[in-house]
């Protein structure tokens, strides 16, 4: 479809589907009102489970359907905003879509909007973190920078207030790729790809079809920043129109960003002004990166790719990083407690991702690990955990199958605490100094919490409160 002007918003029948933790329905509302599009705002869940949202909205003139009344007059719309939360195979969106109405996620109405280039960023893993470091890159270099999408705010509340000078970065996850129709980012950025989410896709092929709509607008003026240490994703190379900046820890690809004599660097292609000599630019050293992993350190060459291509200043990017120690839920050190560090990876819901993780530590690890599965088994989850892990606390819907397959593999240190306080007070009774006690769960979250930043608030706690005990401890013995 043609994508709308603000000004053709003006009296169109918009109709958002999802009022839920995402804020959907609240930034389309505060977006589109104003405009003078007449929106209605639909969710499943009844009033008195979202006040919060709905107090967001108060005063603005919202028609609301939730509940028993979802729906109930999508088929009068001219045009359908899906939160990322909703699959598009619900009864009422695919009656909606065979009547010819458009159905859109909310970052292709922010893609009609905005002023300034989007820089987007995708991958199965490591989305959250390198978005951020994009963010950071470019401040340090003096652009402002907009962060949204899967992260923090809507991207269509940043679209809304952006200058042209301004860059918008976008976490943007396969569920709201796959409701794009115009949607053109000036950088795509793609990091990886392995299993996931095969609970909404039905299949591999599905969801990586879904993560390639990335591309599907860009233009030879655009740019691909792609991981070529990820044949998956290297593969997309000679397919595209945009122009691609590689990226690789294993080898030096013309064109891109690698590591040169222990700087992360840049080939000549993206620094066209600099003195002649190596045909290596080095930015900063890589020492200078403070996160831990391999895979981390891949976040920061597709982040300083990105700011490449975009003509960011890249002289103080490695100051900019020597200080950003990660985000939440993302191998977040909690606290050190009688020499043993507590450290959340809540957002690993895969086994691929707990092997990264894993891989991340030198020092012994008490893995605390279990949930919902996404996969139905952890067979190379737990052949790496033979040689990485001292002991596992295995908790949740996936406690069983991930003991089967551990003592399958060899590995006996196995405990099965009730919950997840009652793992980090177990890991921390069994723990010596230098060790690691490590939340990555390898499991969707949704057995036992609200959704994964949940259980790492939980684990935050109940970490928390075995600090608070050993403080209190201290004392009495000082006393």
């Amino acid at each position: 479809m043609r994508p709308w002007t603000r000004q053709e918003f003006c009296g169109r029948r918009v109709y958002v589907i999802g009022l839920g933790s995402k804020g959907t329905g609240r930034a389309c509302a505060h977006v589109l009102v104003p405009m003078g599009a007449r929106v209605t705002v639909a969710d499943v869940k009844p009033a008195a489970e979202l006040a919060d949202q709905l107090g967001r909205i108060e005063g603005l003139e919202v028609g609301l359907e939730l509940g028993d009344q979802a729906y109930a007059t999508i088929e009068d719309s001219e045009l359908i905003v899906l939160s990322p939360g909703v699959p598009p195979t619900v009864d009422p969106v695919v009656r909606a879509r065979r009547q010819g109405i458009p159905v859109v996620s909310e970052i292709e109405i922010a893609s009609w909007l905005s002023p300034a280039p989007i820089i987007a960023v995708t991958g199965t893993k490591g989305k959250t973190t390198t978005t951020t470091l994009i963010g950071l890159i470019a401040e340090s270099g003096g652009r402002r920078a907009r962060i949204g999408g899967n992260i923090g705010s809507p991207l269509i509340e940043h679209a809304a207030v952006a200058a042209p000078d301004d860059l918008l970065v976008a976490e943007v996850s396969s569920f709201q790729l796959e409701m794009i129709d115009q949607f053109r980012p000036h950088v795509a950025v793609v990091l990886n790809f392995s299993f996931d989410h095969l609970d909404r896709h039905p299949t591999l092929q599905e969801y990586w079809a879904a993560k390639r709509r990335i591309f599907e607008n860009q233009q030879p003026a655009d740019w691909a920043v792609l991981n070529f240490d990820d044949g998956q994703v290297r593969g997309l190379a000679g397919e595209l129109t945009s122009q691609v900046a590689p990226f690789s820890l294993q080898e030096k690809v013309g064109g891109g960003v690698a590591i040169h004599r222990g700087q992360v660097a840049l080939s000549r292609r993206l620094a066209p002004g600099a003195p002649a000599g190596d045909a290596w630019v080095p930015v900063f050293p890589v020492e200078a990166v403070r996160l831990r992993g391999r895979h981390n350190l891949e976040n920061v060459l597709a982040a300083v790719t990105t700011a490449a291509v975009v003509g960011i200043p890249l002289t103080r990017a490695g100051e900019a990083l020597s200080s950003f120690t990660g985000v939440p839920n993302r191998l977040e050190e909690i606290a050190v407690i009688d020499g043993v560090t507590f450290v959340n990876d809540s957002q690993a819901t895969t086994p691929t991702a707990v092997i990264r993780a894993l891989e991340a530590f030198e020092e012994p690890i008490l893995l605390i690990i279990g949930g919902r599965p996404k996969v139905s088994n952890f067979k190379s989850l737990a052949r790496v955990t033979v040689g990485r892990a001292k002991r596992v606390f295995a908790i949740g819907e996936a406690a069983d199958r991930l003991e089967e397959d551990l003592r399958e593999a060899g590995f006996y240190a196995i405990d099965r605490p009730q919950d997840l306080p009652e793992a980090v007070r177990w890991a921390h009774s069994m723990a010596q100094s230098g060790d690691v006690v490590l939340l990555s769960p390898a499991c969707a979250s949704f057995d036992m919490f609200r959704n994964m930043e949940h259980r790492g608030e939980v684990f935050r706690d109940a970490v928390a409160a075995l600090k608070s005990t050993a403080n209190a401890e201290a004392i009495n013995a000082s006393g």
